[in-house]
């Protein structure tokens, strides 16, 4: 059984994935975050020597809006020959504020959907976890078939277990509400905000996918209104809605989430084994080492290794996240006399990695014998999320 647990964590929004009892996703978001948000947005300056400029779109720092990147959309409709500090136009934000940096805005606007993400533009992606090369071509000629030219859209990888004729349903609603969206910007005031992005925890049913999540527990009941409310609009029939209240025993003591959190943010993992794992972030890459540490072989020294590094391979599958780890990670495991084990140990990896709803790839053996890998970044790490 799979649970969505939604509580509060000092002054923040906890979201726990729970699977089989134990806790395999965080997620601590703000009640009023911006992200996702799409304005109308005022040019408030134009740095020239970086090609870009800030919007301000009404909240308290303006988003850092690259002209490299964004074609621009102008949010009278019309086309202008070049921009000027005071032009509206219509901007999502892409990134969260972080520390001293501004949010960063984009010119291609996405709204997304359990099955599928539209977007401004064109393009049509696939998830690489769809391996079947004729469903990707059907789901690519579906979408295709079904957006208007001026749309494009990412099909996810929940798409691969869903008819065509739910799918197809779904791209016509996300693309009807973008083009609501362009029309409604021309006659906003400025600083309007045109689409509001549901809240992360509604967000997270659309990444894992919502026949994947059996119950949702929460002991906010404003968060359950919200829940209920979207599970009508989507028929989420299936989801066991639970309003959790025991004054005695919170829920994150039910659940253990304190001690998640705060083991989520150490140094040092232990496992079963008596072994435990280093997990360092640096400005570069995630580095894990794998330390034999307390654990004790048996007669067959080679296979105790073996069994301590598979342990520490779903482990480290978990830790990324739980913390939300993304960017090159590489991982040094203990060393194995027989060269066949590290393949059996990438294996388990990639085994690990396609339940992951965050994408994962590049799963390979460096020269020196470590592992490496590339993780989509679609969220801050934790410990960011309580700075």
């Amino acid at each position: 059984m799979r649970k969505l647990v939604v509580t509060h964590y000092e002054n923040k929004i906890l979201q726990a994935t729970i699977h089989d009892g134990k806790v395999t996703d965080l997620n601590l978001s703000e009640n009023d975050t911006v992200l996702g948000n799409i304005y109308v947005g005022k040019v408030a300056n134009i740095v020239d020597n970086i090609n870009a400029c800030f919007i301000d779109y009404g909240d308290k720092l303006p988003c850092y809006y690259s002209l490299d990147d964004n074609d621009i959309i102008y949010a009278d409709g019309k086309e202008h020959t070049k921009l000027r500090i005071g032009d509206d136009v219509v901007v999502q934000i892409s990134r969260d504020a972080v520390k001293t940096k501004n949010p960063v805005g984009s010119s291609e606007l996405t709204i997304r959907g359990e099955y599928s993400v539209v977007h401004t533009g064109n393009q049509i992606g696939i998830s690489g976890k769809i391996s079947s090369r004729k469903l990707r071509d059907d789901l690519k000629k579906l979408a295709k078939e079904t957006l208007p030219d001026n749309m494009g859209c990412i099909i996810r990888t929940n798409a691969a277990g869903a008819e065509h004729d739910v799918i197809k349903r779904e791209l016509n609603d996300l693309a009807g509400r973008l083009e609501q969206i362009l029309k409604a910007a021309t006659t906003r005031k400025c600083f309007s905000c045109l689409f509001r992005n549901p809240p992360e925890y509604i967000e997270n049913i659309t990444l894992i996918g919502s026949q994947k999540i059996d119950e949702f527990v929460t002991d906010d009941p404003d968060i359950f209104n919200v829940f209920n409310e979207y599970s009508g609009k989507k028929g989420l029939c299936d989801i066991n809605a639970v309003l959790y209240s025991n004054d005695n025993c919170p829920l994150s003591a039910i659940y253990n989430l304190k001690k998640e959190v705060e083991g989520a943010l150490k140094e040092r993992v232990w496992l079963k084994s008596g072994a435990y794992l280093i997990i360092q972030q640096t400005e570069a890459m995630v580095v894990v080492d794998v330390n034999t540490g307390k654990s004790v072989s048996g007669k067959d020294m080679s296979q105790h290794i073996l069994k301590v590094n598979t342990e520490a391979a779903v482990e480290t599958c978990r830790q990324l996240r739980l913390r939300n780890l993304s960017g090159i990670i590489v991982i040094d495991f203990i060393n194995m006399k027989n060269p066949d084990d590290i393949y059996k140990i990438r294996d388990v990896l990639i085994k690990e990695l396609a339940d992951d709803p965050v994408p994962a790839k590049y799963v390979d053996i460096t020269k020196l014998g470590l592992i490496e890998l590339t993780r989509k970044k679609l969220k801050r790490p934790l410990h960011e999320m309580l700075i």
